[in-house]
C-alpha cells in the first residue's frame, strides 16, 4: 500500500476542481475491506465505496466464473478502468458521502490478484474518508463557495427592508435560497453512469432464496 493515502488526494482533487474528474488516470489496487452489503476498497488509510457498471460485472464473471463480486472480501483487487463522478445524495442514509455530496468511484473493469503473495493483510483500521476532518472541511469549503456564487447572482433583487410598510406581506424582500444557492447552482455535472445495485449482483450470483437467509 502507499505511504499517503491515494484515494484522499483522487477525491480531494475531485473537489479542488470543482467536481469535474479531469484526473490522470492510473491503475488502482487496493484491498476489498466489506464486498456486501456494501463493496468498499481502502488503500490501507481509508475506505470508499465502489459502483460497478454491468460491463464490469458481466466481465467479471466471464473471465472468473469460479469467484463472485460478493465474496471478495479481503482479497486484493486491481481496477483497470475508472472514473470519478460527482452526485447530490442524502448524507443522512449515504454513508459514504458527506455535505450532501458523494463522490463515486465508478468501476468499469476490475480483476483480482491471484498471487498469495500479493494479498497483504492492513496493518491499520481504515476509516471511512468522510469522516475525515480535512476532507470535510474541504466539502465544506467548496459547498461554501458555491452557495456564495449563487447568492451574489441575486443580489440585485435584494430589496431594502427598512423601505417597507409596516403593514407589508410577510414575504415582502424575501429572496428564496431556492432562487439562488440550490444544489442546481454546484460547480458540477452530476454523474448519470448507470451502475448495477449490489443487491442484483448477490442475487445473480447466490440466488434471491440466499439473500434471504442473511
Amino acid at each position: 500500500m502507499s505511504e499517503v493515502s491515494a484515494f484522499k488526494q483522487l477525491y480531494s482533487d475531485m473537489f479542488r476542481n470543482g467536481g469535474r474528474g479531469s484526473i490522470p488516470k492510473k491503475t488502482i489496487k487496493c484491498y476489498v475491506k466489506e464486498s456486501f452489503p456494501h463493496f468498499l476498497v481502502t488503500d490501507g488509510y481509508f475506505y470508499v465505496a465502489c459502483y460497478f457498471t454491468k460491463k464490469a460485472v458481466d466481465e467479471f464473471h466471464s473471465k472468473f466464473s469460479n469467484l463472485n463480486i460478493t465474496d471478495l472480501r479481503s482479497r486484493v483487487i486491481i481496477i483497470s478502468d475508472w472514473t470519478l463522478e460527482m452526485n447530490k445524495v442524502n448524507s443522512a442514509n449515504v454513508f459514504t458521502s458527506y455535505g450532501g455530496l458523494e463522490v463515486r468511484l465508478i468501476v468499469q473493469s476490475f480483476k483480482p490478484v491471484t498471487q498469495e503473495k500479493d494479498q497483504p493483510t492492513l496493518t491499520r483500521h481504515p476509516v471511512n474518508l468522510y469522516r475525515d476532518d480535512e476532507m470535510k472541511t474541504l466539502i465544506q469549503s467548496y459547498t461554501h463557495g458555491c452557495v456564495q456564487n449563487s447568492v451574489s447572482g441575486v443580489k440585485e433583487n435584494i430589496q431594502d427592508i427598512s423601505r417597507f410598510s409596516s403593514k407589508g406581506n410577510v414575504n415582502q424582500g424575501v429572496v428564496s435560497f431556492a432562487s439562488g444557492a440550490t444544489f442546481s447552482n454546484y460547480s458540477f455535472r452530476e454523474g448519470k453512469t448507470s451502475t448495477v445495485d449490489l443487491t442484483n449482483i448477490f442475487k445473480q450470483e447466490k440466488g434471491a432464496d440466499a439473500l434471504r437467509k442473511l
